[in-house]
C-alpha cells in the first residue's frame, strides 16, 4: 500500500476552498465511493454513508498499534527490546509501500547491518506506514490476538486480520500456462478463505526463504492484480473508525498503561511544533492503494475541545485519485481547524 505523503503541519496549512468545495461535491455526489463520520466531543455531528464496508488500506494498522499497546502494557513484550533490522527486511516487498521502509529506516539514520526497538518498529509501522514493520508485528502479536480487538473495542463491521501486505504476492504464484487476465479471473474468484490461506503461504515464504522475494517484480504488479489485492484487503466502516479514534482520544477508555503507549505511535503528528501549540493530543493513521484512500485522526485542542473522524474513499478512477490525494491534507486540515468548514460539510452531507 503506499503512504499518503502530506503531513499536517496544520496551522500553516493554506485551504483553497474551490478545491475543497470540489471534494464536497464528490463526497455527496459518490455515496458508494465516499464515507465520512465525524463526532465532536463525543456527539456524532456527521454519518454520511458510516455503515458502508469499505476497504482500509494501511488505517487498518490502528488495531495492530492497539494489540501492541496491549502485550506491552501486559508485559508480554519488552518495547524496548532490540531486534535487528535484518528480520524485519525479510518482509520488505520493494515498490508496494511508496517507500514507506527505506524512508524510516533512513529518519533512524539506520542501515540493514543496525538494529533497532520494537517501539520504534510499531513506530515504522504507523508514522511512516512500513508494510514490512506491520507483516512482521503481526507475526509477533499474533493474527488471533489481533483479531480479538476487533470483539473488544465492540467494531460493529470489521473483517478479520490475515497477512494483507503479502497480497502483492500473489504474482509470484502466478502458475506459467495462466496468462494475467485468466489469473486475475481466478483471484476474483477465490474464497476468501483460499485467499487469506495464500497470503500465510507467501508470508511463511518471506519469513523462512531469502530466494522467494527475488521472483518478485514489480513490473508484474499491474493495475489489474493491484486492484484484486486492494478490493481484498482488511475492510471496515467509517463508523468503527471515528469510533476508534474517539476511543484513544478519550483517555479513558484504555488502562493508563496501554494509553501511554498508544500515544507514542499515534500521536506522531504532535513532533511538529505548530501542532504542539495548538493542540493537547493530535493522532492519526490513514492509507492508500491506487483506488483507496482512507484516514482517522482525533484531537484535543488546548481548550479541551474534541474531534474524531474517519473519512474513506474507494473504488477511485485515477483521475479522481489525483484529485483526492492532491486535496487530502488540505481537506483534514480543515476539519481539524475550520469550524465554518465542518458546518458547510455537515450541511452539505445532510
Amino acid at each position: 500500500m503506499n503512504k499518503l505523503t502530506f503531513i499536517l503541519a496544520l496551522i500553516t496549512t493554506h485551504v483553497s476552498a474551490q478545491n475543497l468545495d470540489g471534494v464536497i461535491e464528490f463526497i455527496r455526489n459518490n455515496p458508494k465511493k465516499a464515507s465520512i463520520v465525524l463526532i465532536e466531543n463525543s456527539k456524532e455531528a456527521l454519518n454520511f454513508n458510516g455503515n458502508h464496508l469499505m476497504p482500509l488500506a494501511s488505517a487498518a494498522k490502528t488495531i495492530i498499534a492497539i494489540e501492541f499497546s496491549n502485550q506491552v502494557a501486559a508485559k508480554k513484550l519488552n518495547a524496548n527490546q532490540n531486534i535487528a533490522i535484518s528480520e524485519l527486511s525479510k518482509y520488505y516487498i520493494p515498490f508496494t509501500d511508496g517507500g514507506a521502509h527505506p524512508a524510516w529506516l533512513k529518519s533512524l539514520r539506520k542501515t540493514k547491518a543496525d538494529s533497532v526497538s520494537l517501539l520504534q518498529v510499531a513506530q515504522g509501522m504507523i508514522r511512516f506506514s512500513s508494510n514490512a514493520n506491520t507483516e512482521y508485528l503481526e507475526d509477533l502479536l499474533g493474527l488471533a490476538n489481533i483479531n480479538r480487538n476487533i470483539k473488544a473495542l465492540k467494531l460493529q463491521q470489521h473483517s478479520p486480520y490475515y497477512y494483507f501486505t503479502a497480497g502483492a504476492l500473489m504474482t509470484c504464484l502466478k502458475p506459467t500456462n495462466i496468462d494475467e487476465e485468466k489469473w486475475i479471473a481466478k483471484l476474483e474468484a477465490m474464497s476468501t478463505k483460499e485467499y487469506i490461506k495464500r497470503c500465510e503461504a507467501n508470508h511463511i515464504k518471506l519469513k523462512t526463504d531469502s530466494t522467494f522475494i527475488k521472483t518478485f517484480h514489480a513490473a508484474n504488479l499491474s493495475f489489474g492484480i493491484q486492484k484484486v489485492w486492494s478490493d481484498r484487503l482488511v475492510a471496515s466502516t467509517t463508523a468503527d473508525y471515528a469510533g476508534i479514534m474517539q476511543k484513544i482520544n478519550s483517555r479513558n477508555y484504555f488502562e493508563p498503561n496501554v494509553q501511554a503507549i498508544l500515544d507514542q505511535l499515534m500521536e506522531w503528528p504532535m513532533a511538529y511544533p505548530g501542532n504542539q501549540a495548538a493542540f493537547k493530543h493530535l493522532g492519526q493513521k490513514g492509507g492508500s492503494t491506487a483506488f483507496i484512500s482512507t484516514d482517522a485522526f482525533y484531537v484535543t485542542d488546548k481548550n479541551n475541545a474534541q474531534l474524531s473522524c474517519a473519512f474513506f474513499f474507494n473504488n477511485l478512477t485515477e483521475k479522481e485519485n489525483v484529485m483526492i490525494g492532491r486535496n487530502f491534507g488540505n481537506f483534514e486540515a480543515s476539519l481539524i481547524t475550520d469550524a465554518s468548514f465542518r458546518q458547510k460539510l455537515i450541511s452539505a452531507l445532510k
